[in-house]
């Protein structure tokens, strides 16, 4: 089937949970001024403007969505998820080409009477819920979202999601996760939060917490190529294992509080820093700090768990590009005997007015 050429203002979304399903040139709006949201949560709800619904024991294949545009979403821009479950189902061979999703997530999915306390909006949430095989999203971009631009959500018990083969090529994300603060329970608030992942030529910019907040959870599954950030509070972030993952060509530009931040064994990583404009070191090894609790008053507890950890990183190649002279590596302190510095290089860029030469920063 396939839909193209539509566009819809007010309590309207698109809906499938089929097989072969295309939807082009389709805009809508949750907003009738342009300006606020319209409340679909007391009308029955939204998960997300453009839905796909599979559900346990079945995969849902062949899903087409191109140049499809949603401003001001009540929840999700675009979603993948399955009915009634966390796990057992999935979809592949999906592709989302050349669509926006501006100013998801209206800040009104709460709890208690608070609101936006319990809102993960994203921009791009593919999928929240289920297995994934053969995802493209190529030239898309998420604007102004009330949480992540770009989110796989990820596994852990009672929720499996296997990744395969998905592909991020050329999308832009901007301002995310700035209109929520510090509202929600969980600040996840960045550019793209993925697991097993291929990013190519991709940009972040002023994101409240990270332009990439990279989970990889499977060793190998995680390579940037080309990737570049500006403005965020971190530029690239890789928690849990780091392991075997590739960073080629990353520039963080104008980071605020680090330009990376990262665990890993066996990783290789290029990362050039530009502009830093935080008042500590731009780089922090040996931490897996689950960023989303940092700000969240919730999980003061967990946070301060996870920064009383300390991790190996051995068999890494990581070099570090500066614009000037500065002390640019930290250790993590639980992480101090285990971070082999010697995997490490930081060198003064050519650009720079200053000498070229290797600076030794520890």
């Amino acid at each position: 089937m396939t839909l193209a050429n539509l566009g819809g203002f007010g309590y309207v979304g698109i809906q499938d949970t089929a097989d072969r399903f295309c939807c082009e040139d389709v805009y809508l709006t949750h907003s009738l001024d342009g300006r606020t949201y319209l409340p679909f949560g007391q009308k029955g709800g939204c998960t997300a403007a453009f839905m796909v619904w599979g559900r346990k024991g079945r995969t849902v294949r062949d899903l087409t969505f191109r140049r499809c545009t949603v401003e001001r979403s009540y929840h999700h821009g675009f979603s993948l998820n399955l009915a009634g479950a966390s796990e057992g189902g999935g979809f592949a061979d999906v592709l989302y080409d050349q669509c926006h999703a501006v100013g998801a997530g209206s800040g009104l999915e709460g709890k208690d009477g608070v609101p936006g306390v319990r809102d993960w909006s994203c921009s791009f949430d593919v999928p929240d819920a289920g297995d994934i095989e053969g995802l493209t999203v190529r030239d898309c971009q998420a604007i102004d979202c009330w949480q992540d631009g770009f989110h796989l959500d990820g596994r852990w018990k009672g929720h499996r999601q296997i990744v395969n083969d998905v592909l991020f090529e050329r999308c832009v994300a901007v301002d995310c996760g700035r209109r929520s603060g510090s509202v929600p329970a969980e600040l996840y608030q960045s550019g793209f939060y993925v697991q097993s992942a291929t990013l190519v030529d991709c940009r972040t910019e002023r994101c409240r917490k990270a332009g990439y907040l990279c989970k990889n959870q499977e060793a190998g599954g995680l390579v940037l190529e080309g990737c570049s950030d500006i403005g965020s509070a971190y530029g690239l972030v890789i928690e849990y294992g780091g392991e075997r993952a590739k960073v080629a060509g990353f520039v963080s530009d104008g980071a605020t509080w680090r330009a990376l931040q990262m665990v890993g064994n066996n990783a290789e990583v290029e990362v050039e820093i530009r502009n830093f404009a935080g008042t500590g070191r731009p780089v922090l090894l040996g931490i897996t700090e689950r960023l989303e609790y940092v700000d969240a008053p919730g999980h003061a507890a967990d946070l301060a768990r996870y920064r009383g950890r300390g991790y190996a990183m051995q068999g890494n190649r990581i070099a570090i590009v500066v614009d000037r002279p500065q002390s640019t590596v930290e250790v993590h302190s639980p992480s101090v005997n285990g971070v082999n510095m010697a995997d490490v290089t930081v060198e003064l860029s050519p650009r720079s007015p200053c000498s070229p030469r290797r600076w030794a920063t520890r």
